[in-house]
């Protein structure tokens, strides 16, 4: 029997017959692309994942990732900033050098505010 180990790792299965195995501490926020995922890190590069959002989800431990939106998942020890848009809606900003401004869906948003103390 194989025992499943947390390596600290995420296997992104994009390109047929590779497997990159991204350190999870480097993803900024995985955003949902059709059935498909999209991973952000610093670097420039984007990394495609043939999973839909809800199986990353899944597979990712919350905290420190959190689903602020349908379409967007972040790492919360890479969320800068926290803002109002008015009329009860929010937003994050992402750390530098990503700097991206996702938003947060109000029934998300009681939820985050716990997980950060605020």
């Amino acid at each position: 029997m194989t025992t499943k180990i947390d390596l600290g790792r995420f296997p992104i299965k994009g390109e047929p017959g590779r497997i990159i195995l991204l350190e999870k501490d480097k993803i900024f926020y995985v955003e949902a692309e059709g059935d498909d995922s999209i991973l952000r890190t610093a670097r420039k590069k984007v990394y495609k994942h043939v999973e839909p959002l809800d199986e990353v989800e899944a597979r990712l431990l919350s905290p420190p990732f959190f689903r602020i939106h349908r379409s967007y998942i972040v790492n919360l020890e890479r969320v800068y900033a926290l803002r109002s848009r008015g009329d009860g809606e929010w937003e994050v900003k992402m750390d530098p050098p990503v700097n991206k401004v996702l938003p947060v869906s109000r029934r998300r948003m009681k939820e985050l505010r716990e997980l950060l103390g605020i």
